[in-house]
């Protein structure tokens, strides 16, 4: 039986489905609970659940990796050398913290948190100290009308603007056990200025541009689901119909995944709407979750056309695509190394879910990262 796994408030595939996009269905996970990443496994992706992407700041370097983990019974945020040396614990108390993305200088780590069905977005500098926290869900359930009946509200996926100014960050409300609504915002790292992108959100994921001046998310911009572009007054505009948009490192085009359940392939499109392109193309199963190498050269993405979840890799114009991980085991997350050399990923080939690390041009260059019987996940790479 799988055990759990955190990445907080999966929003992408908890929201009706359009009828030209679809994805496998899941189980709306109660924000009380630890959600699990990935599903029991079945023959068929219809019954199982895609792991959400998560951004990776665009640096040099191997670094270190900051991560979620379960081994002192409850989340805490802990960072470990590439090599797998030198493991820190950063938080250090009973309130969860998950969700760790590191500020573009490495000087400061966002995370999300929540106790007692409240949420929190916060900063601290990247060694631990100083926590801070920028909103709560109190704050934030006064521009939300709907929110009025929430027995729930949390925050998570925190992902700063390549120029450290802002963060985005999704946030959600539960009646009951269940999803009710999610949304985009973004606020100044100062905890100023917070503005909410227009329409619901499918996606916990922000996507920034490069310039900084704009954010790509999955919404209901155009009607459905869409892919959203966000303008700084938070104005939004549909550019295509599909999930899990991220913006190419030269800023010119989006990756995202499109189609019904049983042919959900990877897209890039020109950031005007123009010119879709299928990139996958595999005519069967299930492609979806593209992320951008920080070089622009290629893409990782989600795929269960081997009968379970691997993550493959291809070059930016579709070619070349490899299975990187090619194990029965389930495996996802993937997160790019800054250098575009290595990718950082969650399996559970060792009997719970641990950080992997593997070299993108050879897959036989294989390290496990994390060693714990509890659940480490959520790997984020310093810039």
């Amino acid at each position: 039986m799988m055990k759990k796994l955190q990445i907080v408030f999966l929003f992408v595939f908890l929201a009706a489905c359009s009828s030209n996009v679809q994805v496998p269905p899941t189980v709306t996970p109660d924000i009380r609970q630890t959600p699990s990443l990935f599903p029991t496994q079945t023959l068929t992706p219809t019954a199982t659940l895609t792991p959400t992407p998560i951004p990776t700041a665009i640096g040099g370097g191997a670094g270190k990796l900051a991560f979620t983990s379960e081994r002192d019974g409850y989340q805490e945020i802990y960072v470990i050398n590439s090599d797998g040396s030198n493991l820190v614990k950063l938080t250090n108390n009973i309130t969860p913290k998950f969700d760790p993305a590191w500020s573009p200088d490495g000087k400061q780590i966002a995370f999300g948190s929540y106790n007692n069905d409240s949420g929190g977005l916060y900063i601290m500098n990247s060694d631990g100290s100083n926590p801070t926290k920028l909103i709560d869900t109190k704050r934030l359930s006064t521009y939300y009308s709907q929110a009025a009946a929430a027995s729930g509200f949390g925050i998570g996926s925190p992902v700063w603007s390549p120029d450290g100014k802002k963060i985005g960050f999704s946030s959600s409300y539960y009646v009951g056990c269940c999803f009710a609504h999610g949304y985009t915002s973004v606020i100044n790292a100062d905890g100023s200025h917070l503005i909410t992108a227009e329409g619901v959100s499918w996606s916990g994921i922000v996507f920034w541009s490069p310039d900084s001046q704009r954010i790509a998310y999955s919404g209901s911009c155009g009607g459905g689901s869409s892919i959203c572009v966000m303008n700084a007054d938070g104005t939004s505009h549909h550019i295509a119909d599909g999930r899990i948009p991220t913006w190419s490192p030269d800023g010119k085009k989006i990756a995202f995944s499109s189609g019904p359940y049983n042919n959900v392939e990877v897209y890039v499109i020109n950031v005007d709407g123009t010119n879709p392109i299928n990139l996958t193309n595999y005519n069967k199963g299930w492609d979806g979750n593209p992320i951008w190498s920080p070089d622009g050269k290629k893409i990782a993405f989600s795929s269960y056309r081997d009968g379970n979840w691997e993550i493959y890799v291809m070059n930016s114009d579709g070619s070349d695509q490899i299975n990187l991980t090619n194990n029965s085991a389930t495996d996802g997350n993937p997160v790019w190394s800054p250098d575009s050399q290595k990718i950082a990923f969650v399996s559970e080939r060792d009997g719970n879910n641990e950080i992997y690390l593997v070299d993108v041009n050879d897959s036989s260059m294989l390290k496990r990262l994390t060693e714990n019987e509890a659940n480490d996940y959520s790997p984020a790479w310093s810039p």
